[in-house]
């Protein structure tokens, strides 16, 4: 990259390292070591990216096993309804673990 100063000359920056130079040069060490400070706390950014990512993750993996064991349970639930005689008490179960997968991801925290 190249950076024009106001005084009119260019200065080539291939990396971070030209670039603190260039504060230092033309601002003094002060403002070089604000900069580096500022710079390395990119790091904190990063890892708060990852502990995102990582959370998000988690969420769809919970969501896709809580989905799979609904799914197992309405399955159950129209296997018994096709049945000439209801079994009310089969039928009651299935509607209990529906209410209780469903209880227990309404209230996490």
């Amino acid at each position: 990259m190249v950076i024009t100063l106001n005084n009119g000359r260019n200065e080539l920056i291939f990396n971070d390292e030209d670039f603190l130079r260039l504060v230092d040069e033309m601002m003094g060490m002060d403002a070089r070591k604000w900069l580096e400070t500022w710079m390395a706390g990119g790091d904190d950014v990063v890892a708060y990216a990852e502990s995102l990512e990582h959370d998000l993750q988690a969420a769809r993996e919970r969501y896709k096993e809580v989905m799979t064991q609904l799914r197992q349970q309405a399955e159950i639930i129209a296997g018994l309804i096709r049945e000439k005689e209801i079994d009310r008490k089969a039928l009651s179960h299935a509607a209990g673990e529906i209410g209780v997968l469903t209880w227990r991801e309404l209230n996490r925290g």
